[in-house]
């Protein structure tokens, strides 16, 4: 081959417009308006960024949008490996202090009280969202630069301020571009991050005026605003076409995602995916599973609450949106009660996606079924993966023997029990969920374990395992346990809100104020929020007695890991 110096040139010519593409790409400005119609307000993203829906417990604390550049900005680093940095926006919506009450600032009064309602910096709100990834010893390093953006017919503040984010263990110089927008009703904080390019003040440059071009886009229109906020949330148990219209309205909210029904009705699916197969499927094992459920756990009442299911398109989606790292492939949410994952690439990917589904679906169904009451986590976490590894055959699950891939369990016991580290019986049923979680050695030994307990008394109460190791007296446990938390609850929540209704008795007869008897009312309508956790504890562990307490529980134990050991 002939070396030509011009060709060299070329080739190299290619591969530094391939490496800055991404740099340069997303600082292109955007064509597409962005409405946020419960506010009445708009702006121009800039081109190519994923917009992200947000939870109902963000929003609820007042951050109502986020954005995020497709391509990442390769910086270099001192392991010579790179950092891949995705620039990002966040807004937030803040009230006006004057609103802020005695009550909202935890009751406390005089000097506390106003230094606690004290107007908010910038340096407040950027610490409100990215605290946890900024250096501790850089905020003293938080400098902004004043400038007029010039926002038309609105009253406006942009602060570029410089300071040091750490991100997948590894920090780096960072620009935080913030734009304030004072509205009739709240403030808009824009929050805008992107490297601060210390080596390179025109690419600084190039980002700033992309920012600022977007920024001169925002449009307000109090007529425009739309009669919608996520606090109006019916419960999951009022009437269906309320539930429907209210989760339309959300998913309204953001471009791209869309609501679909179940046949059963079950559930309703929040989605930005557009594969029709993944979501066929995923429709498929959700009404699979809540059958399955249901035949296994029959409720006392029929169950009439709509579990909400979000299913986001990428992991990166999913991540930003939950706010969890990698290595979590799905969660349920007992605040917002949503079931949350998104869709892994390639055939393994969503086999990932649907035996998570039914895991964490399994989570969202006792949720419902001990009417917001937690069990103890070998139960919930052991039945999570137990129905988990199950098979969708047709249109019904059926028992496997463990999950696939990385989700795999019995690896992971069978090396305990090698290794002597599998916890005593006894304390792995009782622990709390701290020291469930942390039994070790590994991150998974605690659903090793509590899965391959369900397994065992599962299957055996199926008739799958030898008498060998499965005594008849086995197949009481987990009926006592689910009869006996059950009945706790039950008791103890019709306990508490006689209670508040005597206390709401007396407080209306003292003339007292509205928010105390507004705050006793929902006391008595939700008395899973409040009930003490003492008596929670104290439910908990009667369940435990009625249930374990009628076996031998050391001969349980030896059974269990020989049939462990031997069997699987």
């Amino acid at each position: 081959m002939v070396y030509s110096p011009r060709l060299f040139k070329i080739i190299l010519s290619i591969i530094i417009a391939c490496f800055l593409a991404s740099d340069l790409s997303a600082q292109k400005s955007g064509r597409t308006t962005r409405d946020f119609p419960s506010y009445g307000f708009s702006f121009r993203p800039l081109k190519d960024w994923k917009d992200i829906p947000q939870a109902p417990d963000d929003i609820a604390r007042g951050r109502i949008g986020q954005f995020s550049a497709e391509d990442a900005v390769r910086l270099p680093s001192k392991d010579g490996f790179g950092l891949n940095v995705a620039p990002s926006l966040m807004v937030l919506r803040d009230t006006p202090q004057e609103a802020v009450t005695e009550e909202e600032t935890g009751g406390l009064r005089g000097r506390a009280g106003r230094e606690q309602a004290a107007e908010k910096t910038v340096h407040d709100y950027i610490i409100s969202v990215y605290g946890g990834s900024l250096r501790k010893d850089e905020f003293k390093l938080l400098e902004a630069e004043v400038s007029d953006p010039k926002i038309k017919k609105v009253d406006a503040k942009r602060e570029e301020i410089t300071s040091y984010l750490v991100s997948g263990g590894q920090g780096y110089d960072t620009r935080f571009d913030v734009f304030t927008i004072q509205l009739p009703d709240a403030k808009i904080i824009f929050i805008w991050q992107y490297p601060a390019f210390p080596d390179s003040t025109k690419k600084l440059k190039k980002w700033s005026l992309a920012v600022r071009a977007s920024m001169k886009t925002f449009k307000f229109d109090a007529s425009k605003i739309e009669d919608f906020s996520i606090e109006d949330a019916p419960d999951s148990d009022d009437d269906y076409s309320a539930i429907l219209r209210f989760h339309q309205q959300e998913v309204d909210q953001t471009p791209g995602w869309r609501l679909l029904e179940t046949p059963s009705k079950n559930y309703v699916i929040k989605t930005n995916c557009e594969d029709r197969k993944s979501i066929s499927l995923a429709i498929k094992r959700l009404e699979a599973s809540r059958k399955l459920f249901e035949e296994d756990f029959p409720p006392a009442e029929p169950i009439t609450n709509v579990s909400v299911v979000r299913i986001c398109e990428t992991n990166e989606e999913f991540q930003m949106f939950s706010g969890m790292g990698a290595g979590v492939a799905g969660y349920f949410s007992p605040s917002s009660e949503e079931l949350v994952l998104y869709f892994g690439e390639n055939t393994t990917g969503l086999d990932l996606t649907l035996a998570v589904m039914t895991h964490e679906g399994f989570h969202q169904y006792c949720h419902f079924l001990f009417n917001r009451a937690a069990a103890h986590r070998w139960y919930d976490e052991g039945h999570g993966d137990y129905y988990g590894a199950f098979k969708l055959v047709g249109s019904k699950l059926k028992p496997n023997e463990d999950m696939k891939g990385g989700l795999a369990r019995i690896p992971e016991i069978k090396r305990m029990i090698a290794n002597g580290d599998v916890a005593p019986l006894s304390d792995h049923l009782r622990y709390t969920h701290p020291e469930w979680q942390g039994q070790g050695p590994s991150g998974v030994s605690c659903y090793a374990q509590s899965f391959t307990i369900i397994y065992f008394l599962r299957e055996g109460s199926r008739g799958r395992v030898s008498s060998k190791y499965f005594k008849k007296e086995y197949k009481d446990i987990i009926p006592n346990y689910i009869a006996s938390l059950h009945a706790g609850y039950v008791k103890g929540y019709a306990d508490y809100v006689e209670e508040q209704e005597e206390n709401l008795k007396t407080a209306l007869e003292a003339d007292a104020d509205e928010e105390i008897i507004d705050n006793l009312k929902e006391r008595i309508s939700k008395p899973w929020l409040y009930l003490d956790s003492e008596e929670k504890r104290t439910i908990s562990y009667k369940a435990i007695d009625d249930s374990w307490g009628k076996i031998d529980e050391s001969e349980f134990e030896k059974n269990w890991l020989n049939y462990i050991d031997n069997e699987l």
